[in-house]
């Protein structure tokens, strides 16, 4: 197997392994739309692997560019996938319970549009696009891009 090719390998493992140490270290903050984990492990492979090929193999430095940009989008959307989705959510529990069954009692009393909402105002305060105060949640108007949207889907919803 040539360099370039392990080069490829090494920075595949690499992006897990960062991906999940900076997931540790950095939990989910946000620098929206991203979380900071994201941004982290993004940037360092890149830097990481660009300056291995550019001395090496300089001709390939664009493809650890693409590679990397092609990493962070998988894994965005992956991870997105997992935290944002219930079926995601319900899926994973199933599989974490001894017998992969539950009865939907049960499963109501550890998850349910109370825990979904909880967890969504957890994420869009982390985020900082929602504000809160005495008990009220606020929408952000300053530099927000949730902001922005609303406004384009009230215009939308008016039509």
């Amino acid at each position: 197997m040539n360099f370039f090719y392990l080069l490829i390998i090494l920075n595949i493992f690499s992006y897990i392994i960062s991906l999940k140490f900076f997931f540790h270290i950095f939990k989910m903050r946000y620098k929206f739309p991203f979380r900071t984990a994201d941004l982290l492990t993004f940037f360092f492979n890149f830097l990481l692997f660009s300056i291995i090929s550019f001395y090496n193999i300089p001709d390939k430095f664009f493809i650890f560019f693409f590679i990397n940009l092609n990493l962070f989008y998988i894994f965005f959307h992956i991870l997105n996938m997992i935290i944002t989705s219930p079926r995601t959510k319900i899926i994973l529990d199933l599989k974490n319970i001894k017998n992969n069954s539950i009865s939907l009692y049960s499963y109501n009393k550890v998850y349910n549009c109370d825990v979904i909402a909880k967890n969504r105002i957890k994420r869009l305060l982390q985020s900082n696009q929602i504000l809160r105060k005495n008990n009220y949640y606020y929408l952000m108007k300053k530099r927000n891009f949730l902001f922005l949207i609303s406004k384009v889907f009230s215009f939308i919803n008016k039509i």
